[in-house]
């Protein structure tokens, strides 16, 4: 039967070598996978196509490369709504229930059905102005949905925060009852300030997540203005966690496990 020992010592070396790695999901992940490189073919064949068009404007090169930017322009937005199906099926298999991250699961459902129908729509271009007019009315359509992306990578990453947080939970109930009765004064003083810590961690994993969608929405996101102070406060909460598991395994070692 495997200890507390073993169990916080895994979840410590998981958060190390795994932490915020994803895993692969059959549907949503292929079908990103499968469109990503369909639009990636059929927009080279398309560059080609174009050039032939514009070197000699016949009908049939016309309708030839009218046909190939359908079909790119088809895997182009297919490839987006698997992608945003792909970060919600990845913020849902933590299995955390936390609430924080549903208006951004929300906006990735409502980006995903977006593009469903930006996919269907471009079939019904037939001229070379129908063409022109879906790019031009594209770009502003599209600016907010693609941010859900931007979004959803850090919902994911906090989605994960969550998870191990109940793990660790988790584990501290199973490790209580197996420590000593009554508890030397030290080892009480330590497990007094156990709820401090995880709230504290707690706290801070709510304010990160109020801020995934900015207030300025037509703002520029990059990665200095946008992404990094993420990071830096994703870092600093793994940091937290890890030093819970260190204390976990500590107490383990010193008032659990049997001396040799």
């Amino acid at each position: 039967m495997k200890t507390v020992k073993l169990i916080v010592i895994f979840l410590l070396l998981v958060m190390v070598a795994g932490f915020f790695t994803p895993s692969v999901f059959a549907t949503a992940k292929t079908d990103y996978d499968f469109q990503w490189q369909q639009y990636r073919q059929n927009y080279s064949e398309f560059a080609l196509l174009k050039r032939d068009y514009l070197a000699n404007q016949t009908l049939d090169n016309q309708q030839k490369a009218i046909l190939s930017a359908k079909q790119t322009l088809m895997a182009r937005d297919l490839a987006k709504d698997a992608y945003a199906r792909y970060l919600v099926d990845l913020i849902n298999s933590q299995n955390t229930g936390y609430t924080a991250l549903n208006p951004i699961i929300d906006r990735l459902k409502a980006a995903s059905a977006f593009y469903v129908g930006e996919a269907q729509l471009s079939q019904k271009i037939i001229t070379t102005n129908d063409l022109k007019a879906f790019a031009l009315d594209y770009y502003d359509k599209t600016q907010i949905y693609d941010r859900s992306f931007e979004y959803g990578q850090i919902a994911v990453k906090i989605a994960t925060l969550v998870r191990f947080q109940i793990d660790l939970k988790n584990n501290f109930d199973v490790l209580v009852p197996k420590l000593p009765d009554p508890l030397p004064a030290a080892l009480k003083a330590r497990l007094d300030e156990v709820p401090s810590l995880a709230q504290n961690i707690n706290d801070k994993i709510a304010t990160i997540s109020a801020r995934i969608i900015p207030e300025n929405e037509e703002g520029i996101l990059n990665q200095e203005n946008y992404f990094n102070p993420f990071v830096d406060k994703l870092d600093e909460i793994k940091t937290l966690q890890l030093n819970l598991v260190n204390q976990f395994v500590d107490m383990d070692i010193n008032y659990v496990q049997p001396k040799i």
